[in-house]
């Protein structure tokens, strides 16, 4: 039996594409299924927002400046989708799956910001008629569920009706506040708004037959108006082999990178260009070191990052802890600080990620733009003269940067193939 860790996030907009390929690489790794609100996904961008998650994708989307959810889910597990059920509005998704041999419903909710009981008797009609007993809920709801335990600072209480149709519902599907039953006196946040306003607006709602799998729930803090939540349950799961290597090209624009690689380029073939030596020897050896100068350098860089980055989350999620105990403009402001300092180091790491998506869309077949940065394997062998039959027998890279010709030079060996 293992983990399976499902998120949920309203992600303000990800119509950005840096922000949107830093997002997908960090919540990639933190989750087997991430539910997205606010989305701001349009129909004409879902295959490539799904093509850039990697792996299966639901949308219902509003347009590239308001609304939309999205269901993504790793291949970590196994899983089959019986049927799907969406609004035109972007504003739910109900999946009728089986998770390894449980049969359930995960719904995905963007609650509208008004006072709307009719979406939520629509959700509870769509969910009865696929009759299945366990149930996952979860979202940004937009209506909290206890007004004095989930709320601080507000004037009033809002969207009543819809309130109590949320109570209708989890009383005739069996659902439960996860994390109120968890934490019955707990006062947490995960939206923070002008006047030190704060409320409980993203949750989860399971039925209760599934709450004996439950094995964590919480929510990570962050100030950007809405926090995570996420939960992890115990499902028997097949474990998944790593995928093919493929090369970071932007480590190209690493010095320090460029300078070991020409080093390893120079020391192998003095080492293993003797006579005698054929010359697919020599190459494959090449490859397989500069593959593993490679690998390992990467792993080094990826250390370091994700330690820097481990730092400046703790230290805010410290601040945040403090400003949900206290809240103060003087708290914020230190809080807006740290997280400028934050997306600023993640953004030094995305033009990695967007450099290995890039690759992988041409290494499945897609056109380029005419601005890229790629060769394909014709135009590479075309342009230093080399033998293409030689290459693709012998599984050269699919696609060289253009920056390889500051490794591999003309004055070395290796180019006359």
């Amino acid at each position: 039996m293992t983990s399976l860790k499902i998120g949920s996030l309203n992600c303000r907009g990800l119509s950005e594409e840096v922000k949107r390929r830093d997002f997908f690489s960090r919540y990639r790794k933190r989750y087997d299924i991430i539910i997205l609100t606010d989305t701001h996904c349009t129909k004409e961008k879902e295959k490539q927002w799904a093509h850039e998650w990697g792996y299966k994708a639901f949308f219902s989307s509003g347009s590239s400046r308001s609304r939309g959810v999205a269901i993504l889910i790793k291949n970590s597990f196994t899983f089959t989708i019986h049927q799907e059920k969406k609004d035109q509005e972007g504003n739910f998704i109900i999946l009728d799956m089986t998770i390894q041999d449980y049969r359930l419903s995960l719904v995905a909710i963007y609650g509208p910001n008004g006072d709307s009981p009719a979406f939520f008797e629509n959700i509870k009609g769509l969910v009865s008629g696929i009759k299945n007993s366990s149930i996952i809920m979860a979202g940004d709801w937009n209506v909290v569920q206890d007004f004095d335990k989930d709320t601080s600072h507000y004037s009033a209480k809002n969207n009543i009706r819809a309130h109590d149709k949320i109570l209708d519902m989890i009383e005739s599907l069996d659902l439960v506040d996860i994390w109120r039953a968890l934490n019955p006196d707990t006062k947490r946040f995960t939206w923070r708004g002008p006047g030190l306003k704060q409320s409980r607006l993203d949750y989860f709602l399971i039925s209760s037959d599934l709450e004996p799998f439950v094995k964590n729930h919480g929510y990570k803090l962050r100030s950007d108006h809405h926090s995570p939540v996420y939960l992890t349950l115990q499902f028997y799961n097949q474990i998944k082999g790593k995928g093919t290597w493929k090369f970071n090209n932007s480590l190209l624009h690493d010095m320090v990178y460029v300078t070991e690689i020409k080093n390893c380029i120079r020391e192998t073939i003095n080492q293993y260009s003797l006579p005698g030596n054929d010359l697919e020897t020599e190459l494959s050896v090449l490859k397989c070191m500069i593959r593993g100068k490679t690998i390992s350098y990467a792993s080094y860089i990826k250390k370091k990052n994700t330690k820097t980055e481990n730092d400046l989350e703790l230290k805010l999620a410290k601040l945040l802890e403090n400003y949900e105990i206290d809240p103060s403009e003087l708290l914020n402001s230190e809080i807006k600080i740290l997280e400028n300092e934050l997306v600023q180091h993640r953004e030094k790491i995305v033009t990695g990620i967007m450099a290995r998506a890039k690759a992988r869309w041409v290494a499945e077949g897609d056109l380029l733009d005419e601005n890229s940065n790629f060769f394909t394997l014709k135009e590479f062998c075309e342009k230093y003269n080399l033998n293409i039959n030689f290459l693709e027998y012998h599984s050269l890279l699919h696609m060289i940067p253009k920056d390889w010709k500051n490794l591999i030079t003309t004055s070395e060996k290796i180019t006359h193939i």
